[in-house]
């Protein structure tokens, strides 16, 4: 009877994390809808950014309190945690800036090759052993941020090389997270990249920042921060509750939301490129997770 209930908690538990991962990658695709609205209204990254963190600090203080308190955030990892937030500044500044010129549902895509980054650099950075047919994945995966990107063509953009960027330097992150993750819980990386964020954001305003042209304007920049501190809080959730190989696949659901909104909100298509491109990163992204999964049991 106790292993029939720990079963059926344990199945729970991971149908729960699937959710807030489904729930995050919704809220997280809004925010980006959201950042939009505020680039192409003349608002500053640095003061998106600021926003996005500001409000932020709202759900994760929330957690922080119920994690146990400020003495929880005593690190042993400041060089790290320091690292962690200043490539992570950086991915965020190109996220919200490509959003600016690009369709939302181009930069979701690209995004999605921040697993494939991450797989060559946990090999580098975090001294995994990665496998051939990792490599051979990654290969693919590229060859389909390619297909998007269409270097050479009369489409192309400088500006798509933003978020593979920020999807770069995302993978970084992931991997000193992977490191600072072995010592500390999650919420004191989320606060510290918060606070820093932040602070960064504040000390640019006098620089570039404007008032909210309309309480519209102050709407969409407390949407931002506080649906992306609630998206980060079920992200977080999500990997507690089951393993990255199960919950992580549903992050690529973050695409759907991407096309539904611009198809049924704004009339957008996404384009011919976008889809072949995305199915064969998101593809090459499932298939090392699903080898990563293999290897683990």
């Amino acid at each position: 009877m106790a292993q029939v209930l720990s079963a059926q908690s344990s199945r729970d538990a991971v149908l729960t994390g699937i959710a807030c991962m489904c729930g995050a990658a919704g809220l997280f695709t809004i925010m980006d809808f959201l950042i939009k609205i505020m680039a192409t209204s003349g608002y500053h990254t640095f003061q998106i950014l600021f926003a996005r963190s500001l409000f932020a600090m709202i759900p994760v203080l929330w957690i922080v309190q119920r994690a146990g308190g400020f003495r929880i955030l005593r690190t042993r990892n400041p060089k790290l945690h320091l690292l962690r937030c200043c490539f992570g500044a950086v991915s965020m500044i190109c996220f919200f800036t490509a959003y600016k010129y690009l369709p939302v549902s181009g930069v979701v895509a690209l995004g999605f090759s921040a697993p494939l980054f991450m797989t060559a650099l946990s090999g580098v950075l975090g001294g995994d052993k990665v496998q051939l047919a990792h490599w051979f994945a990654v290969l693919v995966g590229f060859a389909g941020v390619l297909y998007i990107v269409q270097p050479g063509g009369d489409s192309f953009s400088l500006w798509s090389l933003l978020p593979i960027g920020g999807a770069m330097t995302y993978a970084v992150v992931s991997v000193l997270i992977r490191r600072i993750g072995s010592t500390e819980p999650a919420v004191v990386t989320v606060f510290y990249f918060t606070s820093f964020t932040t602070v960064l954001g504040l000390l640019a305003l006098p620089f570039i920042g404007m008032w909210p042209q309309s309480l519209h304007d102050l709407a969409v920049m407390v949407g931002v921060g506080l649906i992306g501190g609630v998206a980060q809080v079920l992200m977080t959730r999500a990997f507690t509750l089951a393993p990255v190989s199960v919950v992580g696949p549903f992050d690529y659901t973050a695409m759907l939301w991407a096309v539904a909104i611009e198809a049924l909100v704004l009339g957008i298509l996404p384009t011919e490129a976008v889809v072949t491109g995305s199915a064969i990163v998101i593809a090459s992204g499932l298939y090392i997770l699903y080898r990563e999964a293999r290897v683990a049991k």
